[in-house]
């Protein structure tokens, strides 16, 4: 993945000192534990590099900060790397050594007998760290001696030297370290697994660049969040309309205090990214005017919907989220309920801004014809846009109100990023979205056979792309307008590049996918 990675990075010729860097989570244990400590080296120099480079003037030029927010897998790390900063200190005190038998060598846990009244627990270790570094050493040594067996299920392993210890000192021990739970927790604590490898031996400033990753970035001047898994646009345990949902009411100032709406700071369960950092990114950030009323309470909405919003508040939820089941419980599977970006877009598609509660103005003449087409109600809000990572399962999915880049690097097919650009030019105010707009690239048509989705493709890409070759040519053949897999319609490229309508109309953010090959997964660093 480091290799990757940086394959990428040459490709879309990131400069680090014009260029801002957001990763979508799960930098972690996508390769071997070497790739995964040299990514983090990559990340902790460059954030504290203060120089990259020089000017025209032989004057330093500064580097632009790296972001990222917590992935899945980045979690189960911290919570390792934060038990061992805990457990490796702890002192406990057992009776005299000379009570307990010495051994020449760590025993096999799995050649022991099964009963505990012959496991022999040898001389008892006095801190967390010894504790580990015995335990490290016996798994090891019976993996090494039996690699095909039951020395190779490090789960196995682990309950078998915890069910041996009862009675003996090492019980002490061992009810001091974690245990996978059931459930939501299936996945957490998973010993001598990699998570549990990076974390034991990444460096106290990757731990410390790992802890200060926020669940969800926020951009109110782009109207942009930046999210591991996911996040949903109202509770769906209610109706899209009902008075609770941030979106199916007016904004108000008075709901947020003035002072930390200016700062575009909150009082988040999680941390968040405080605006001031983001500003070498998007520099409208720095004069951005909150006096603009419909701005002022467009921040305001966006920042409801992870206030108010249960699913929006809970970690697991935005780390883990693939789509919502019936009932409004979220899944981690992709196989079950609703992808959480369908029904993003869905409500995004309903937004008709602050003054039109009802159908648009220009619309209201139609209004009939447009409920008989099964529009839902309108709702009194702007749209925003999540760009995410997490569901490689998808592969590319990019919907109008959503992109989600994970492509299954891990798995030896592609890693992508999203690339934007500003034009030279001023903020304009915005347009809500258009209930009656029947543009195709916003529509999501589960139904619809493959074959007429290409059909279609191609078309919006002969429409679209026809003044913009030869990039345009480049997109017809290996893109695809809505959310699913890349589709080569001649010889899959190991690069390929793809324009795409992103955020506000407006605004004008000039945005495309650049996706290149990975490496073969036995091949990955």
């Amino acid at each position: 993945m480091n290799r990757s990675l940086h394959n990428l990075l040459s490709t879309v010729h990131y400069n680090p000192a014009k260029d801002t860097l957001f990763l979508t989570g799960d930098i972690l244990a996508k390769s071997t534990e070497a790739g995964s400590l040299a990514i983090l080296d990559f990340l902790t120099e460059h954030r504290a590099s203060t120089s990259c480079g020089q000017n025209d003037a032989h004057k330093p030029l500064p580097c632009k900060p790296i972001h990222a927010v917590r992935g899945n897998h980045d979690q189960m790390i911290v919570q390792w790397r934060a038990w061992r900063d805990w457990f490796e200190k702890l002192q406990l005190t057992f009776p005299s050594p000379h009570l307990y038998p010495r051994r020449p060598s760590a025993p096999s846990v799995l050649a022991s007998t099964t009963t505990t009244a012959s496991y022999d627990a040898g001389p008892p270790v006095g801190t967390g760290s010894q504790f580990l570094a015995l335990i490290e050493t016996e798994w090891l040594q019976d993996r090494s001696s039996d690699p095909n067996g039951a020395g190779s299920d490090a789960e196995e392993w682990v309950d078998t030297a915890r069910k041996r210890a009862a009675g003996t000192w090492r019980a002490e021990w061992w009810k001091r370290i974690p245990q996978p739970g059931k459930g939501r927790t299936s996945k957490d604590y998973v010993m001598f697994s990699d998570h549990y490898w990076i974390a034991r031996d990444m460096e106290r400033k990757h731990a410390e660049f790992l802890y200060s990753l926020p669940l969800v970035i926020h951009i109110p001047t782009e109207h942009i969040f930046l999210v591991h898994g996911g996040l949903v646009p109202s509770d769906p345990r209610h109706p899209s309309n009902d008075e609770r949902q941030p979106l199916a009411h007016p904004p108000s100032p008075d709901d947020e205090d003035d002072q930390s709406l200016k700062e575009h700071t909150g009082d988040y369960d999680y941390p968040l990214i405080p605006a001031q950092s983001l500003q070498h990114a998007f520099p409208r950030l720095a004069s951005f005017n909150l006096d603009d009323e419909i701005e002022e309470l467009r921040v305001v909405q966006e920042r409801a919907l992870l206030h108010d919003v249960p699913q929006n508040r809970d970690p697991w939820a935005i780390l883990n989220m693939r789509g919502v089941r019936k009932g409004g419980k979220i899944t981690r599977r992709s196989d079950k309920g609703t992808p959480w970006a369908k029904i993003w877009n869905n409500q995004m598609k309903r937004c008709v801004g602050f003054e039109n509660v009802t159908v648009p103005a220009e619309h209201r003449e139609d209004e009939d014809e447009w409920r008989e087409k099964g529009n839902a109600d309108p709702l009194p809000c702007y749209p925003s846009t999540v760009v995410y990572g997490h569901a490689a399962s998808r592969d590319l999915d990019v919907r109008r109100w959503t992109v989600g880049i994970d492509t299954g690097c891990l798995y030896g097919r592609r890693l992508t990023a999203l690339v934007l650009t500003r034009p030279q030019h001023g903020h304009h105010s915005p347009t809500p979205t258009s209930p009656t707009d029947d543009d195709a690239e916003d529509e999501d048509e589960d139904d619809e056979d493959e074959s007429s989705e290409e059909e279609e493709d191609e078309q919006l890409f002969d429409e679209e792309y026809a003044h913009d070759a030869p990039l345009g040519d480049v997109n017809a053949r290996y893109a695809r307008v809505r959310g699913g897999s890349v589709v080569s319609r001649a010889r899959r490229p190991k690069t390929w590049t793809r324009k795409i309508r992103f955020g506000d109309r407006e605004e004008g953010l000039g945005a495309k996918l650049v996706s290149i090959k990975c490496p073969k997964v036995a091949d990955l660093s």
